[in-house]
């Protein structure tokens, strides 16, 4: 009796540890996910080789989203492609959406909680800090952060 316990204890374990580090696909790309992700549209997703995306990451869709190689998407990240138009809101019976594209550069980092806004280019190597609201556009090896983020410094050693 207390085999078999142990034995569908070991099997439960193994099921949890398996169930909590999926693969989603996006065109032929194989994507590392570990836990509960929401895409709005992955038609309008693309997301590179080696890339890494935790629990709780939002990724919209609704214009477009570029996602580099090798980009790590920490932990409550939310990508947001698309809002309403601010003028249109003067009617209330009108909820038009505007879109536009982000991309995130290769070898980058967004960190726990950070949004990243419509509109913004991260180069590669850039490395966002937690809890970062980005709205603008920033260059390579940037280091960035705040609400809204601004540059803090440049990385010495890009990824080649």
């Amino acid at each position: 009796m207390i085999v078999k316990i142990a034995v569908t204890i070991k099997q439960s374990i193994k099921f949890l540890i398996k169930r909590a580090r999926s693969y989603y696909y996006f065109g032929h790309v194989h994507v590392g996910v570990h836990g509960k992700i929401t895409v709005g549209n992955k038609a309008n997703v693309r997301i590179g080789k080696g890339c890494s995306v935790n629990a709780g990451v939002l990724i919209q869709g609704n214009h477009s989203i570029d996602i580099g190689d090798f980009v790590v998407l920490s932990s409550a990240v939310q990508l947001l492609d698309a809002g309403l138009d601010m003028d249109a809101l003067v009617e209330q019976s009108k909820r038009i959406h505007v879109g536009k594209p982000v991309c995130i550069g290769d070898h980058s980092w967004v960190a726990a909680s950070a949004i990243i806004l419509p509109g913004v280019t991260l180069g590669k190597n850039t490395l966002v800090a937690a809890g970062s609201v980005v709205t603008k556009t920033f260059k390579d090896n940037a280091v960035i952060a705040g609400n809204p983020a601004r540059l803090i410094r440049y990385r010495n050693t890009p990824v080649q």
